[in-house]
């Protein structure tokens, strides 16, 4: 039932979207602020963070802790066959938009697989199961696949199910 690899952020295959995509607030984690569907400002013409070897001295500990789960080479590769919003800019908005329910999807997914270390029954192993198929269909996701998909449907069902299963938690003393 787990397939965790896809959950493994591999930024070689990505288009920089964790750069662009989300904004953020300055604060003790972001140096500056940064508007959404906007380049970070230390992203070089190649997609590569100029400073990624002092992010912690720059003050950038937020990118240093940042884990996609893998959501970001899963957009380019798999909904974009490897485009870029780098050498085709109109792509900025789908890709970011894409990127932000991915990275939600891969969100969940890494909860509904940490459910396999749980003594779960076969009724709760059977809807972690179903869960995981509708966030990971066998088909793969589509952009427009991912625009239809009713996200907040699929959360709350993940959340409540996730909610449920408190009883196998080892009760603090």
């Amino acid at each position: 039932m787990t397939d965790r690899t896809m959950l493994r952020a591999d930024c070689t295959r990505c288009a920089a979207l964790c750069c662009m995509a989300p904004a953020f607030d300055k604060s003790p984690s972001f140096a500056f602020s940064k508007n959404a569907e906007t380049a970070c400002a230390n992203l070089d013409g190649a997609g590569l963070c100029a400073i990624h070897a002092h992010l912690m001295q720059k003050g950038f500990s937020g990118c240093v802790v940042y884990d996609c789960l893998g959501a970001g080479q899963r957009v380019t590769q798999e909904l974009f066959d490897g485009r870029s919003w780098l050498e085709e800019p109109r792509l900025k908005t789908p890709m970011a938009q894409a990127f932000a329910v991915m990275r939600r999807i891969h969100t969940l997914l890494e909860l509904l697989y940490a459910t396999d270390a749980l003594p779960l029954d076969a009724g709760e192993r059977q809807q972690a199961g179903e869960l995981i198929a509708q966030l990971n269909p066998p088909a793969g996701w589509s952009e427009d696949a991912l625009k239809q998909a009713p996200m907040e449907e699929i959360a709350t069902a993940a959340k409540a199910f996730l909610q449920s299963l408190k009883h196998h938690a080892p009760s603090r003393a």
